[in-house]
């Protein structure tokens, strides 16, 4: 399956789509891939909710009908926040690799035991993405709640902006 799944693909196939927004793209207005490449990269697009299709239901399997672009799937392709960053709305995305290296220096250069900081790496390391969004909520939670010169702290950031 993995084979299957391409990046130009499913580009060629959002700008097709955003070229033709907001009415519906027939299969056979798309370009025709070998196989099932279309059916299998507009379901993976749709299952990150950038499109919308719809399906047709047979003995041999799903097929796509049809498919649109949705607004998700378009700012997608502006790369720039759309309508959200215009609202104010600010979304930071931080990848789990980053959050792990930032935990793991920190565990480094904590003081204590060896042992304990090496058992905790270990367990940084194993942690799926979303136990590491719950340690980052909790650790950011318990850092600004702990801080006792928050507000200085703060007002020094925020007056260099």
């Amino acid at each position: 399956m993995g084979e299957l799944l391409d990046r130009g693909i499913q580009l060629e196939l959002l700008e097709i789509l955003a070229g033709n927004y907001p009415q519906q793209m027939l299969m056979n207005q798309l370009p025709d891939h070998q196989g099932n490449v279309n059916a299998v990269n507009l379901a993976y697009l749709e299952q990150h909710n950038l499109i919308a299709v719809n399906w047709y239901s047979s003995m041999q399997g799903r097929q796509p009908v049809s498919a649109v672009i949705n607004a998700r799937g378009l700012d997608f392709l502006q790369n720039d926040g759309g309508l959200s960053a215009i609202l104010g709305v600010v979304t930071v995305k931080l990848h789990d690799d980053t959050i792990r290296k930032l935990l793991i220096d920190k565990i480094e250069n904590a003081e204590g035991d060896k042992s304990v900081k090496t058992q905790l790496i270990d367990k940084v390391k194993s942690l799926p993405a979303d136990a590491l969004g719950t340690v980052v909520t909790k650790t950011m939670e318990a850092a600004l709640g702990a801080a006792p010169n928050l507000l200085p702290l703060l007002t020094s950031i925020l007056s260099r902006g």
